[in-house]
């Protein structure tokens, strides 16, 4: 069977209105979904834990009403929620739901924020996850990189690595002085691992969003303001760029380096395996904030801000 040469993906960049109810984004985001398929996209991207809960403590459910919504409108959707860990902590989780309505991977964002904990965006010190986010849909491996997942270049060459064609990189929201490095780092790890990168956040207040679809030779699409982005990834060009090698010709028939991911020599990079001093620990660190107590409100204690993750594959063309 040929390989798929070319996806259509979308992102939403959803304002969040801070005086409405979170279960209320769950009606948003079926919404979206319905538009997004109107467009003809193949799957919707969320940002970072949207619809919700955003806010650990709350307990409601949007799984159920966003697979509906993607059964029936025939779309995938990559979408988040915070969770209880089950040891009084909490993830930051990434689920994937096919355009069937089933359950199609879910990520555990593995390399929480290393700052103080976000008022908004969970309001309660995160735990880590243990595996790096894969996601295989209709054949095609997406990568998953939860907000500043995306500035660290080992997480995504990795993923890269491992098969994924498109980054996934949904983002809380908050950027303001470094929206612009944001973007520009989403654009480098298009244009260093020869894929696409769809980044999108939530809008808070009259903040100018960062929602960006990438690819390894140009911006394909771009958006400050609420609303979806789609853009057409193109496949095969990216797979051509990954199988070939830089060339003097001229003019070049190419706008960014082929053969990045072949010109490497890993017996070079010895230390980017191996354990150092000073290390971040994210889970003493987690443990070590365990006792803060989510504020429903979402204005959290000021702890170190952290998460734990799983990630399982599954794929949704079985």
């Amino acid at each position: 069977m040929s390989r798929q040469e070319g996806f259509r993906l979308a992102v939403a960049q959803p304002s969040v209105g801070e005086d409405r109810p979170e279960e209320s984004r769950v009606l948003d985001s079926t919404a979206m979904i319905r538009e997004a398929a109107e467009a003809g996209a193949e799957l919707l991207l969320f940002p970072e834990s949207y619809p919700g809960p955003i806010t650990a403590g709350l307990g409601f459910d949007a799984g159920p009403e966003i697979a509906a919504a993607c059964k029936d409108a025939g779309i995938a959707a990559c979408w988040g929620r915070v969770e209880p860990s089950g040891d009084g902590r909490y993830f930051t989780v990434v689920h994937l739901t096919d355009r069937n309505g089933r359950r199609a991977g879910r990520y555990v964002r593995s390399h929480p924020a290393t700052g103080d904990v976000h008022p908004v965006l969970s309001g309660a010190p995160m735990a880590p996850g243990p595996a790096l986010g894969v996601f295989v849909l209709g054949g095609l491996r997406f990568g998953v990189v939860v907000c500043s997942e995306l500035l660290n270049p080992e997480i995504c060459r990795v993923l890269a690595l491992r098969g994924c064609e498109i980054l996934l990189a949904p983002a809380g929201g908050g950027f303001h002085r470094v929206a612009g490095n944001w973007q520009l780092l989403a654009r480098a790890r298009a244009v260093e691992n020869e894929c696409f990168v769809g980044l999108t956040q939530q809008l808070f207040g009259d903040e100018a969003g960062s929602a960006l679809i990438a690819g390894p030779e140009g911006v394909l699409a771009s958006g400050a303001g609420s609303g979806l982005l789609v853009a057409d990834l193109d496949l095969g060009r990216a797979r051509w760029l990954r199988s070939n090698d830089d060339s003097m010709q001229q003019p070049k028939p190419f706008s960014s380096l082929p053969g990045l991911l072949r010109a490497r020599r890993p017996e070079l990079y010895r230390e980017l395996g191996e354990q150092s001093d000073g290390l971040y620990d994210y889970e003493e660190a987690s443990r070590q904030s365990q006792t803060a107590k989510p504020n429903r409100e979402g204005c959290g204690p000021k702890h170190s801000h952290r998460d734990r993750k799983h990630n399982e594959i599954e794929d949704s063309a079985k």
